[in-house]
Order: structure tokens, then C-alpha cells, then sequence
């Protein structure tokens, strides 16, 4: 079990005497021996000196250093098997015979992480600290406890205006584990990492004191410090890339040093960098490389590789993180496939146009003949007896559907029997009571006309299924006759008025 220490200058009197405590201990011994015994005695005291041991060492990295003016506790320094549900803190243990040993006392105070290992001006805080001293003094007894745990040990940094004003503390209190003087300025001196040093006073029942060589323990490093913080990635913005590599990765991590970190990928023997520059870390949270090609490129399946940030001042590596490489894709980006679906859309779209804008392509078009005059006595049938002839009436051959209908008309009025008809002057006087007399007497076959037009319409053709070409070349051809017939003096119809009767 600790106990408190002693008055904080009867201790500080002992400390720093390194491998003079065991020459004087042995003076001590042979003036105090007067017979054999008593120096066999001493000898195997000697022989069978105890021993410091580092049970459990402080944790490296995750602690941060705090300074005096934050205005709260230092905080612990965690074990290194310390866990968030199980906690532990450093410890350290006596071992060997304690059978004459009464007394164990141990200074701790913090060194500099390389030899010569000089007296830090970072101090030590917490409850077995006296107050301002900047080391911890603990007094154990053996025999009730070999091993001692420090669990409120903390770690307060200095401003760089006070460094020189708390080594000249650590000399007044004789501190000074390793006799290595204070010629050394703190230019050199790394202020984000120390050492733990015990320091270990022994006292025995006969009233001999002795001491043992100062014990280290692993460096501690400040959390807060970007060059010799805890590497951690915290994700990428992708995780799988092609075996050719170039694939650019957006990482964020904690604090990195932009000339002092690295990006590794590595699967067995294989290893290669990431590629980036140190205008790529961006405030040292985040950093936008690429990914090195992979030592196979004929790949045929995915493979998994590791991927860890490294720190090239200590090689500190972070934890490693998954990184995935596929198979080689000549179009990454699919154009080819896209163009091609493209393609064929825009054939698809041809082909509908082309079979709905050209009926032609699939029913051949031809075109009308023009319908050729024939004799009206073989155009027309015998009529039967008893019948009107103009009723009965029939065609030779039976009409297209698609002829004209000025065609039929013009074909109609070139019937003997309706010219007689027509020229009868009862039928006409028949005609004109109908119509309003006037100048011209034409008007009353104009109207007339309009009649058979309207009677004939359903000869009409469908020319909707026709291109514009197609529709000018049949009204082109079809009206050239039309205008032959008409300018013939056999088609001029000849309406006598009532005068010229």
C-alpha cells in the first residue's frame, strides 16, 4: 500500500545520487561490520538485491498534454492495456527478497524520450505530487504490497517562456536521474513526448540505505501533437477502384503533417504508395490521392487489399482499413454502351418513319390511266323494251373507283340522249322557271352542273395515303385531257333561248 510521502526536502536530499547510493551503502556496511558475519551478511544482501519492475506500461498515444492556465485537471495516464470498459493506469512492482527491507520510496519524474536522457520541463500533477514540485513521490511497504498502481497521474505542459524557469526547479530539487548535467539547452528538446522515470530508495531494518538504477518506461506522447498524434482513418469516399489504378480517393483522417505522412497499400509481399502531393492534404484532416496500380492487371475477380496511413519521422502506422481492386474495364464510364443504345434507338426511329411517310415501299403506287373516249354506241347497252333507255343505262366496263369526277361528269354530258334532252324547250323552260331569268343564260347550267357534281361525289377518290409528289403528278395527268375534251366543238353544249326559236 502507498503511503504519503515524506517532508517533500528530506526526500528531494536523496534523489539524483544515480550509482553513487551503492558505494555509499557499501562504506556504510564495512564501517558498520565489525565481525564475519556481518559482512557475509552484506555480500548477500548485495547478491540478492530487489528490483523496479514496469508491470504495466503508461499508454503512448491518447493522452493529451494540458497546460496550467485550462483551468482543469491533467487528467490520468492510462495503462496500456487500458479499454473504455476495463481502465488501468501504470504500475509498477518490487521484486526479489524483501526479507530485511523496510522502507521502499519512488520518485517519479519525466525525462526526454532520447538518451541522454535530460530532466523534462514538463511537470507531473496529481495527488502524490507535492504541490508545484513537478514529480511524484510514493513510500510503499514491501511487505503488506509489492506493486503500486498510479491512478491520478497526470501531465502538465509548460508555456516555452517558462521552460527554462521549471528546469531551473528540477536542479534545486536535485533531479537529475541520469547525471546528465544542464549545459544543454531545451532548443533540441521534443516537447510533445517524454518518458516516465522511477527512481527507487531503499531502506533496510539495520538503518542501511540503498538505491537502484533509474528504470524507464515507453515514450508518451501528446495527443494533441500532429507529429506524434494517433493516425486514424476515418473513411474514404470510395472503397473500390480498377487494378490499373488512378483512381482518385478523397480520405479523411485525423491531424497529419503534410511532409511527414504517407499512404500505403499492401497485400502479402506486395506494397506500393498512393499517389499525392503535400498541396493535396488539405488542413490536415483530409487528403485526395490516388491509388497505385496493382502488381496484377489481367485480373479475372475482386481482390482485397490493406491500406494504412504511415508517419515517416517514427513510422507510426494508423489502424488499416479495406481497400478493394476489380478487374480491369477498358470504358469505366460505359460510352460505348451508351452510344451503341443510341444507335440502335435512332434506327428504330428510321424505320418506324420511313414505313409510315412512304406507303410506296410497301404497296407499289401506280398511276392512273387517263380514261380514253369511246363511241356512245359501245359504251352504251341495248336497251330493253318498254324502259326508259337513260335509266338502264350501263357502262361496258365497270368504273375504277379512283377516275375523276369531272372525268364521269364530262363523260355523262357527251351522252346523245341527254343533249336531246337538254335541248328539248319544254324540259328547259322546265329549268329556267326554277332560276332566276337573267343576261346570260348559261347560268342555269352552271347550276346544273353544280347538281351532277353533288350527284356524283361519291366517286370521289381518298388521296390521303398519297405524298405531296405523288398528288401533283395524278392532278397534273389527269387534268390534260380533261382540258383536250373540253375545247373540242363535240363537247360544246348549245342552249337555244326562246327567241331564236
Amino acid at each position: 500500500m502507498a503511503h504519503p510521502s515524506r517532508s517533500f526536502a528530506s526526500s528531494s536530499s536523496r534523489r539524483g545520487r544515480g550509482s553513487s547510493c551503492s558505494l555509499a551503502s557499501k562504506s556504510s556496511s564495512g564501517v558498520s561490520s565489525q565481525n564475519r558475519g556481518g559482512d557475509s551478511e552484506m555480500l548477500e544482501r548485495l547478491l540478492n538485491k530487489p528490483k523496479l519492475v514496469v508491470v504495466e506500461e503508461p499508454k503512448e498515444r491518447g493522452m493529451r498534454f494540458r497546460y496550467e492556465c485550462e483551468g482543469r485537471s491533467a487528467g490520468s495516464i492510462p495503462g496500456a492495456s487500458s479499454t473504455e470498459t476495463n481502465k488501468s493506469q501504470p504500475a509498477i512492482e518490487i521484486q526479489g527478497p524483501i526479507e530485511h527491507l523496510k522502507r521502499v520510496t519512488v520518485t517519479v519524474s519525466l525525462v526526454t524520450k532520447d538518451p541522454p536522457h535530460r530532466p523534462h520541463p514538463h511537470c507531473l500533477v496529481g495527488k502524490d505530487c507535492p504541490n508545484g514540485s513537478g514529480i511524484c513521490v510514493v513510500t510503499l511497504n514491501p511487505h503488506s504490497n509489492r506493486r503500486h498502481s498510479f491512478s491520478n497521474l497526470g501531465i502538465q505542459c509548460v508555456r516555452r517562456k517558462e521552460l527554462d524557469i521549471s528546469l531551473q526547479k528540477r536542479r534545486s530539487q536535485n533531479i537529475d536521474p541520469f547525471q546528465t548535467g544542464h549545459t544543454k539547452g531545451i532548443e533540441d528538446m521534443d516537447m510533445n513526448v517524454v518518458r516516465l522515470c522511477f527512481q527507487c530508495d531503499f531502506e533496510w531494518d539495520d538503518g542501511g540505505k540503498d538505491c537502484l538504477s533509474p528504470v524507464l518506461s515507453n515514450p508518451i506522447y501528446d495527443k494533441k501533437a500532429t507529429t506524434t498524434s494517433q493516425l486514424k482513418i476515418g473513411r474514404f469516399n470510395q472503397y473500390r477502384g480498377s487494378c490499373a489504378g488512378k483512381t482518385e480517393i478523397y480520405m479523411l483522417c485525423d491531424k497529419v503533417q503534410k511532409d511527414d505522412i504517407e499512404i500505403i497499400f499492401r497485400r502479402g509481399s506486395w506494397k506500393a504508395c498512393g499517389e499525392f502531393a503535400q498541396t493535396d492534404v488539405h488542413r490536415q484532416i483530409a487528403i485526395v490521392f490516388k491509388t497505385p496500380p496493382y502488381q496484377e492487371q489481367d485480373l479475372t475477380e475482386e481482390v482485397e487489399v490493406s491500406v494504412v496511413l504511415r508517419r515517416l519521422s517514427d513510422q507510426m502506422e494508423s489502424e488499416s482499413i479495406t481497400f478493394t481492386y476489380l478487374p480491369h474495364n477498358p470504358d469505366p464510364y460505359e460510352v460505348k454502351r451508351k452510344r451503341k443504345i443510341k444507335s440502335d434507338i435512332s434506327f428504330r426511329e428510321k424505320s418506324c418513319g420511313t414505313a409510315d411517310g412512304a406507303p410506296a415501299a410497301e404497296q407499289p403506287f401506280h398511276f392512273p390511266q387517263p380514261q380514253t373516249m369511246m363511241p356512245s354506241e359501245d359504251r352504251l347497252c341495248a336497251p330493253e323494251p318498254g324502259t326508259f333507255a337513260l335509266g338502264e343505262m350501263q357502262y361496258s366496263e365497270p368504273q375504277d373507283s379512283d377516275t375523276d369526277t369531272t372525268t364521269i361528269i364530262n363523260q355523262i354530258l357527251e351522252i346523245p340522249e341527254l343533249r336531246e334532252m337538254l335541248s328539248d324547250p319544254s324540259f328547259n323552260m322546265s329549268l329556267s322557271s326554277g332560276f332566276e331569268q337573267g343576261p346570260d343564260a348559261n347560268l342555269s347550267f352552271a347550276n346544273m352542273d353544280l347538281n351532277l357534281n353533288q350527284n356524283f361525289s361519291t366517286y370521289s377518290q381518298d388521296f390521303s395515303h398519297y405524298s405531296d409528289l405523288q398528288f401533283n403528278m395524278l392532278v397534273n395527268e389527269s387534268q390534260a385531257p380533261q382540258a383536250e375534251a373540253q375545247d373540242s366543238p363535240s363537247n360544246m353544249v348549245q342552249v337555244k333561248t326562246e327567241e331564236e326559236l
